[in-house]
């Protein structure tokens, strides 16, 4: 079986999307969310069901489309028993057609499957990275059982997958049992069978007491209209009943709004008559507020005693305000500056210790230049010495590295000539086994024996040779025979030891072992030579540094002064440029404490009216300003109360103005009314709203009597009305109890219909029989695709138990060598254990391998039990990504292997490996990461396509 073709009508990101696969090889290129997964499991549930939303095992999403309305799409697959066929699945439908059209039974695509579900398809066909990532976590012990489980041979995981089948088969339905559900189901179905032709008989009886009922039902249904007809009457009566009391009322507030007298008044007459009350109270009580601070005001402004002054002084104080801005910077200016002299010596101090010389003694002329030109000559030759004494060691620690490989060679080498050595004595042990004196023992005993008879006869015969004589030279020459051939084999075995190869490698080795020994002394004399060189630059380096300490003390530094400082950052030229900064700034000082001084001196009037204890210029400052600040506060204060004074004036005037418009629109408001004073407009307010509310409620009377109006003023009184309603019902009594006869006789019907039906009438047991005959048929279904793969896993492991070895073994050690070209040539393979033979016919057991080496040996074993188990079933290999982690060597190799494989067998390989691209033809690649699948594709679908959707529709609903 192949996959053809992809339709894809909505699944995850794909939407209305196609795709034709090659027979062979085919790649799925993309990067991550390239859709790969989707894809993936797009497959497995066209070929195994969609996973549901609570149960998701084998796939853990369900990849519903977020755009377009159908979820699902179909499949072509080829070379299938049945031809190439169309799986289409949907979340409405499922369906299995011909290409051609033609639909085909349901059961169809698990027939092609032969009985293999999704579980089994992943063990079987599908292999990702987390199957090679799982050998990292198995321990040597168990390395080799898990390669056994790869194929049928043992396969425990599989076996167990088949016994729980076969468990829950048995539990289903076994032959002659009766508690099982199957069994159960099926008696069930019988007994149903058999109660339905019995009531077919009984069907003449049943007929005519349906008749019988249906009359009663149609009597029945009459008495219940009149009974219904009488009830509607009852009601309307009940209804005029209960309203007569509201007609009662609403006539008696018609008469009392006929005795009262409606006044015209303006709208919210009340509520302007009681705001304007308000606004003349508050407006008196504003009055006497303001009038009090008024009083207030007056007396605050009295206690401010420097306003006089400060009004006084304002040029002076402009002019002092100024000046005094000015003397703040130039007291900033001045400590700066005796900071910076601070700063100054602190830098000459850090210089003369941090370049280790005497300040008295260092000076800045051309004897000193001449000096650092010397000291710059003797830096120059001490770091031609380092860096000859660095070269030096640096080939000396090559030639050490080099001697180190040349002595582990010879380690190896050493080794590898004690293994062989012990392989000989092995040799040796077998030679003198295979060559023990006892295999003479049997030849000497009939040589012995022979000439012994031989002997006596001839010593004790008086006439010719005899019987006996004859049987003792046969059994000499017997055992003389057996001696020569016993010793022929000997010295084949010895002439077998003598030829060993094992002698040839010894000695090849001890050659190699001489050559790393001549090469190591040769290394040792290299380094000692270098040793010496290292010494002699060590003592030019001494002389050198001791010449250079002369030098620092002449030119007034300390003899342990870095020269290297000195030479580069020149302290002694920083510290008499510092030196000069400093004589800057002190002049610059004086000048700014000149300008203080006459600041002074103009600030006097100030000082005599509010003198300072503290003398300090900074203290002196901050006065001036406090105090001029304090005064322009209480000129501020002054300005303030003075506004303050004026506004309450101002308020008393405006609640004057308002007192007198609110007077004003009370009187209007009574001449409108023609009101004497307030308690008689008062009245006439609420005899307005007497009216209002009496209004209301006629109209609420008239909206409950709505419909009612003629049918109450035609009632004379009460009492006659409520006579009617209880005449009517006395009629409905009476009817009701007519009707009491006639449910007896259709209960009585209804009694025997149901004695004739026994266990439900006869189209209950029809539908019944229907249900049961769906659930049986799921059941067998149930039961029939779990025996079928029970059977196939069997069949597997029965096939793959007879023949374990020489085709499947051969097929993984040619898949093994071809990954590892060549280094190992054979995978033993029993069903005691495992072991893979190099190619110097050396075995390793897999847990001596490395991981890349073990993931290369499942791949083997994983394609070679797929290509022996061809012959009972062909499916795809479904391959996510498995090689990510192989280097370029292992990949190259992989997808030899696979384009190897896949002649036979359809390999579908998802991977965003750029190698995997470049390794294979144009023609066997799907670049993913090109396809269009966005919102426009959706809507400018394949019309094609949606008109073999639509046909498939239509011919489902027919």
């Amino acid at each position: 079986m192949k996959i053809k073709t992809l339709d894809i009508y909505g699944y995850g990101k794909w939407v209305n999307q196609k795709f034709d696969i090659s027979d062979g090889l085919q790649l799925f290129y993309g990067q991550n969310e390239a859709g790969k997964s989707t894809l993936q499991s797009f497959i497995r549930s066209m070929l195994f069901g969609f996973p549901t939303k609570r149960r998701r095992v084998n796939q853990l999403n369900r990849y519903e489309p977020r755009h377009g309305e159908v979820y699902g799409g179909r499949l072509l697959l080829t070379d299938t028993s049945f031809g190439s066929i169309w799986i289409e699945r949907t979340n409405k439908i499922f369906t299995v057609t011909t290409e051609e059209g033609e639909r085909l039974p349901d059961n169809t695509l698990e027939k092609v499957l032969g009985g293999l579900d999704e579980t089994l398809f992943d063990n079987f066909y599908a292999f990702n990275l987390q199957n090679l990532q799982e050998l990292s976590n198995i321990d040597a012990d168990k390395i080799s059982d898990y390669f056994l489980s790869i194929g049928a041979l043992g396969s425990d995981k599989f076996l167990a997958i088949a016994k729980e089948y076969e468990k829950e088969t048995d539990g289903l339905y076994r032959k002659q049992a009766q508690n099982r559900p199957l069994n159960h189901m099926l008696s069930e179905f019988e007994s149903l069978a058999e109660n339905i032709q019995r009531m077919e008989t009984n069907m003449a009886r049943y007929d005519s007491l349906i008749e019988q009922q249906a009359h009663q039902e149609t009597i029945i249904r009459n008495l219940n209209q009149e009974i219904n007809r009488l009830d509607l009457e009852i009601r309307e009566k009940d209804k005029l009943v209960g309203r007569y009391d509201i007609y009662l009322k609403d006539r008696a507030a018609k008469r009392e709004l006929e005795q009262l007298v409606y006044t015209e008044i303006p709208e919210k007459g009340i509520e302007l008559l009681e705001v304007n009350r308000k606004r003349i109270e508050d407006s008196n009580t504003a009055i006497i507020q303001n009038e009090e601070r008024l009083r207030n005001l007056q007396g605050e402004l009295g206690t401010l005693t420097r306003l006089n002054w400060a009004n006084n002084h304002v040029d002076e104080r402009r002019k002092w305000i100024v000046e005094t801005q000015k003397t703040k910077e130039a007291q900033a200016k001045f400590e700066q500056t005796v900071e910076r002299i601070q700063e100054q010596n602190e830098t000459m101090l850090q210089l003369a210790r941090r370049g280790q010389f005497y300040p008295e003694k260092i000076s800045q002329d051309l004897e000193y230049n001449e000096k650092v030109e010397e000291g710059l000559a003797i830096q120059s030759q001490l770091d031609d010495l380092e860096k000859h004494q660095e070269a030096v060691k640096a080939e000396r620690k090559v030639y050490i590295d080099q001697r180190k490989e040349q002595q582990n060679f010879s380690a190896i080498v050493r080794q590898q000539v004690a293994k062989l050595e012990n392989q000989r004595l092995n040799e040796e042990a077998q030679l003198m086994q295979s060559t023990s004196l006892n295999h003479y023992f049997l030849g000497f005993i009939f040589l012995l024996v022979g000439i012994v008879v031989v002997m006596i006869n001839f010593f004790s015969s008086k006439g010719g040779p005899s019987i006996y004589t004859w049987l003792g030279l046969a059994i000499a020459v017997l055992g003389f025979l057996s001696i020569t051939y016993i010793f022929m084999e000997h010295r084949k075995h010895h002439a077998a030891f003598k030829n060993s190869p094992i002698i040839e490698k010894i000695t090849e080795l001890r050659k190699k072992e001489v050559q790393y020994h001549e090469q190591s002394k040769a290394l040792g004399t290299e380094i000692n030579e270098r040793e010496s060189a290292l010494e002699a630059i060590t003592a030019e380096i001494e002389n050198v540094l001791t010449q250079q300490k002369r030098w620092l003390v002449a030119i007034g530094f300390y003899p342990t002064a870095d020269p290297e400082i000195i030479l580069k950052t020149n302290p002694v030229k920083q510290y008499f440029e510092a030196k000069t900064q400093r004589a800057h700034f002190e002049a610059e000082r004086e000048a700014l404490n000149e300008k203080i001084s006459k600041w002074r001196s103009e600030i006097q009037p100030l000082l005599e009216r509010f003198p300072l204890v503290d003398d300090s210029t900074r203290s002196l400052i901050r006065h001036v300003e406090e105090v001029e600040v304090a005064l322009a506060r209480s000129q501020e204060r002054g300005k303030a109360i003075q506004e303050r004074m004026e506004q309450s004036r101002e308020l008393i005037e405006k609640n004057k103005v308002l007192i007198k418009e609110s007077e004003d629109i009370i009187s209007k408001l009574f001449k409108e009314t023609d009101s004497e004073n307030e308690l008689v407009f008062r009245h006439k307010v609420s005899t307005n709203r007497l009216i209002e509310d009496l209004q209301e409620k006629r109209t609420l009377y008239k909206d409950q009597m709505q419909g009612f109006e003629e049918a109450l003023a035609e009632v004379e009184t009460k009492q006659a009305l409520q006579e009617e309603f209880q005449s009517l019902e006395q009629e409905l009594i009476l009817t009701k109890e007519r009707l009491t006869p006639h449910h007896n006789e259709r209960a009585n019907l209804i009694v025997e219909i149901n004695l004739l039906e026994q266990d439900g009438t006869y189209q209950e047991q029809v539908q019944l029989m229907e249900s049961k005959k769906e659930e049986l048929r799921e059941s067998i279904y149930e039961w029939g695709r779990k025996r079928v793969a029970m059977e196939l896993i069997y069949q597997t492991l029965r096939h793959g138990m007879d023949n374990p070895v020489p085709e499947m073994n051969q097929q993984a050690d040619e898949i093994f060598s071809t990954l590892t070209y060549g280094r190992y040539t054979q995978i033993k393979l029993n069903k005691t254990g495992l072991k893979v033979k190099q190619f110097s016919d050396i075995l390793f057991e897999p847990h001596e391998l490395s991981q890349g080496t073990l993931e290369q040996l499942y791949v083997a074993l994983r394609l070679a039990f797929v290509e022996n188990a061809l012959k009972m079933i062909n499916m795809p290999i479904l391959i996510d990504d498995a090689f990510v982690n192989f280097d370029e060597i292992r990949k190259t190799s992989m997808y030899q292997v696979l384009e190897r494989f896949s002649e036979k067998h359809q390999v579908l390989f998802f991977t965003f490996d750029l190698q995997a691209k470049e390794s294979f033809a144009e023609q066997q690649r799907i670049d993913l990461d090109e396809i269009d699948h966005t919102v426009e594709n959706i809507e400018n679908s394949n019309e094609k396509d949606s008109e073999e959707s639509e046909k498939l529709q239509i011919e489902l609903e027919d």
